[in-house]
């Protein structure tokens, strides 16, 4: 869904209790500063079960590529540092967390690859998401749509 930067930051996040996100529909806003894309802005439906069926995902796709996955918490900010193999390049990386209540987060991710991938040694993005609302009728829990429209389910990726 995002870089491998934050695939693997997000991966060990059972191990650590992490602040609850509201059910509902969730505007979020990827950036890449310094990149060529323009922000990009897809809604996510999600639920309990549903958080903790995409964590549990993140987590059996790390096993193998990444050997570190160190979460801490303090208050209502989220570190996570990893280390993952990404072919013969290797990925450090370090997301910070930070949640207002239930209802809103902001991530930023920063990556360092050796040796670099496609020229880049470094990569950062920031994530913005923000709760607004119930899901509509014609989303059900793990439905996200993307900038383009395109609509998936979440949950089914690992099936």
């Amino acid at each position: 869904m995002v870089s491998g930067g934050l695939a693997c930051a997000t991966t060990a996040v059972l191990a650590v209790d992490l602040p609850t996100r509201k059910p509902g529909l969730w505007e979020v806003t990827l950036n890449m500063p310094g990149g060529k894309m323009p922000p990009r802005e897809m809604k996510f439906c999600t639920d309990a079960e549903t958080d903790a069926a995409l964590y549990k995902l993140g987590m059996n796709a790390a096993q193998g590529i990444c050997s570190r996955n160190d979460i801490q918490r303090s208050g209502n900010v989220v570190t996570m540092d990893s280390e993952c193999k990404l072919g013969d390049t290797k990925m450090t990386s370090r997301a910070v967390m930070t949640f207002t209540g239930d209802s809103a987060y902001h991530t930023d991710i920063q990556s360092h690859f050796d040796p670099p991938i496609m020229g880049r040694s470094e990569s950062s993005m920031t994530q913005e998401a923000k709760w607004a609302g119930a899901c509509p009728a014609d989303l059900k829990p793990g439905d996200m749509v993307g900038p383009n429209g395109m609509k998936m389910n979440l949950k089914s990726v690992g099936q």
